[in-house]
């Protein structure tokens, strides 16, 4: 399929390459909104075992026939981040996996692959370079609060992590929230309390709504805006949305049990989250640009990619399912920042 990556076979000590061919398409579209107040960026999901050269049941098979596999996985992703970064694009790192096994757990692990030591290599590499930032945990759930803030035996805290990237680095680092799926306001606030005079700290929230949501009022548009408010009015920290979507609801109307009218107009999920960010100053970024997809993916329309096989190109909804990404894009991501809320 379709990667970012181009696969050197032939020397099995050197199999990472970025295939640029899948790369620039993405900056062309960036670089075309970059201006003095509008910073492109794009987010690159991590495993901390594949990083850390953890052996786990699922990659054992390829950790037999090629070695250092580890740091071919820290070679490519250099490469990649210099790619974006040459072109003044800020690159968020995030934490997505612990490790291949467990896939999304709930929290960073602190057993066989501890996540505490993953960022604190993470940073070692990149803390010289001012565009990347750190998201220390892709979507925390089912973990207790204390935990999730401080860690145990089994987890890695937030503050842990954070304190094992300061280590080596003062650049921006992207916090997610606690509880369903980087969906919760009060505990940012009570992280940020314990921050002290931590700065360069942005909060993150991940809007969904689909089948799976569906019922979850607070994940509607009145209940995002309720929760951005929390965390705006009681820190002074920027939010950011890492991720957001709708699965394939109207591109121009109702979602589940989410109204489809946002102050007096009608729009689809995805149109009014990003109407509330840009009425807050809020960054976002979308899931996903899957370069092996030629259309939106069929289970979830939550893809930005697809028109043309290539898979190169910004999704244009045709038959009134999912986000119509080209038209998102060309309605907000010019958007300067309200003069209010420069700082």
């Amino acid at each position: 399929m379709h990667c970012f990556v181009k696969y050197n076979w032939q020397n099995s000590s050197d199999i990472f390459k970025v295939d640029t061919s899948q790369v620039y398409p993405i900056i062309d579209n960036l670089m075309a909104i970059a201006s003095d107040s509008v910073v492109p960026a794009v987010r690159i999901p991590l495993t901390a075992s594949s990083w850390l050269g953890v052996n786990t049941s699922a990659s054992a098979g390829n950790r037999e026939k090629y070695p250092n596999l580890g740091q071919q996985y820290q070679g490519f992703i250099s490469d990649l981040v210099d790619t974006y970064t040459s072109y003044g694009i800020v690159t968020i790192l995030d934490l997505h996996w612990t490790d291949d096994d467990t896939d999304n757990a709930g929290m960073a692990g602190k057993t066989t692959t501890n996540c505490v030591d993953f960022w604190d290599s993470v940073a070692v590499m990149f803390s010289g370079n001012s565009n990347v930032f750190f998201e220390l945990y892709n979507e925390p759930h089912r973990v207790d609060q204390d935990a999730w803030m401080n860690g145990n035996s089994e987890y890695s805290g937030m503050l842990e992590m954070l304190a094992a990237v300061r280590k080596h680095s003062t650049n921006p680092v992207i916090i997610a929230g606690y509880g369903g799926y980087a969906y919760d306001a009060d505990s940012l606030v009570q992280l940020d309390a314990n921050l002290g005079s931590e700065n360069n700290v942005m909060y993150n929230f991940h809007p969904y709504m689909g089948p799976n949501q569906a019922g979850d009022t607070k994940k509607c548009p009145a209940g995002f805006e309720a929760a951005l408010q929390t965390v705006l009015s009681g820190t002074d920290k920027p939010v950011i949305i890492t991720e957001f979507g709708q699965s394939c609801n109207p591109t121009h109307g109702a979602s589940e049990n989410c109204p489809g009218e946002y102050q007096g107009k009608t729009m689809g999920y995805d149109e009014t989250i990003l109407t509330i960010a840009d009425k807050n100053a809020v960054s976002w970024l979308p899931w996903a640009w899957k370069p092996m997809a030629s259309g939106p993916n069929t289970k979830n329309c939550q893809d930005i990619n697809g028109g043309d096989e290539s898979g190169t190109s910004l999704y244009n909804a045709t038959d009134g399912n999912g986000a119509d990404w080209w038209g998102l894009w060309a309605q907000f991501a010019t958007r300067t920042i309200p003069s209010m809320s420069l700082v």
